[in-house]
C-alpha cells in the first residue's frame, strides 16, 4: 500500500512567506450559490483567482531566479524535480547558523534531492520564522554540486543567510543548475532513500520561482 508524506506549507490568503513580499489574495468570480443560474439550477461550481508572488508558501527556484541567462521554470527538466532519491540530512545539531561542507561528508548524494532539516519550520507563521535563520554555506553547496545533487531543499526561510545580500547559496546551486526548494516542511517524517521525492511547479514561461506541493511516496 500507498503512503504520501506532505512537505509543503499550504497556502492561505494573507500569509507571509518573506518579508516585504506580496502577501497571496484570493478574487472570488462566484460561488456555488451564485453559479445555479447560470447552469440553469442543474449544477453549481466555485470559481475563484489566486493572486501570488512565485515566492509563497514552499516553493521551488530556477535558475533564471538568480541568473538572466538561466533556465526558467518551464525548463526545468523533469528529472530534476519528481520521482527523486533523496537524502534527508539533520542539522539541527548544528552548533552554529551555518552549515558547512562537514554535514555531508561521506553522503552518496550523486542524482539525488538533498534535503537539509533545520527544525525551522516550527516556527512558521510567527515573527520569530524571520529572525537570523540556518543556511547553507558556500563550501556546502559546492560539496553539493561537485558530487552530483540534483535538488536540494531545506525547512528553513531561506537556503542563503538573509543578512548576506551576495547569495553565495543560491549562486552557486542555481549556478550549476540545481534547482533549490525554501519553506520545507515535515522532514521529519521521512528517512533517506526510503520513498521518492516529488516537487514540481507549473511550467511557466518566463517564471523564476513557483509554489510546489512537495511530498515523498513511500512505498
Amino acid at each position: 500500500m500507498t503512503h504520501f508524506v506532505e512537505l509543503s506549507h499550504p497556502i492561505v490568503e494573507g500569509m507571509r512567506t518573506y518579508p516585504g513580499l506580496p502577501e497571496p489574495k484570493s478574487v472570488l468570480f462566484f460561488d456555488h450559490e451564485g453559479s445555479r443560474e447560470r447552469y440553469g439550477g442543474q449544477a453549481e461550481f466555485l470559481i475563484a483567482s489566486l493572486h501570488l508572488c512565485g515566492n509563497t508558501g514552499t516553493y521551488v527556484d530556477s535558475p533564471y531566479h538568480r541568473f538572466r541567462g538561466g533556465a526558467d521554470l518551464s525548463e526545468l527538466r523533469l528529472e530534476r524535480l519528481a520521482d527523486l532519491e533523496f537524502v534527508c540530512v539533520d542539522a539541527r545539531g548544528n552548533g552554529e547558523r551555518g552549515i558547512g561542507a562537514r554535514l555531508f561528508d561521506g553522503l552518496d548524494v550523486k542524482g539525488k534531492a538533498v534535503l537539509v532539516r533545520t527544525g525551522w519550520d516550527r516556527r512558521w507563521g510567527s515573527d520569530a520564522y524571520f529572525e537570523p535563520n540556518p543556511f547553507l554555506t558556500e563550501d556546502a553547496c559546492l560539496r553539493l554540486a561537485g558530487t552530483g545533487a540534483v535538488f536540494v531543499g531545506i525547512d528553513s526561510v531561506n537556503i542563503d543567510d538573509m543578512g548576506d545580500l551576495r547569495r553565495p547559496a543560491h549562486t552557486v546551486l542555481l549556478g550549476h543548475g540545481i534547482p533549490v526548494c525554501e519553506h520545507m516542511t515535515n522532514l521529519g517524517a521521512i528517512e533517506s532513500g526510503r520513498g521518492r521525492l516529488h516537487a514540481v511547479p507549473i511550467a511557466w514561461k518566463g517564471g523564476a520561482t513557483f509554489p510546489v506541493r512537495a511530498y515523498v511516496v513511500l512505498p
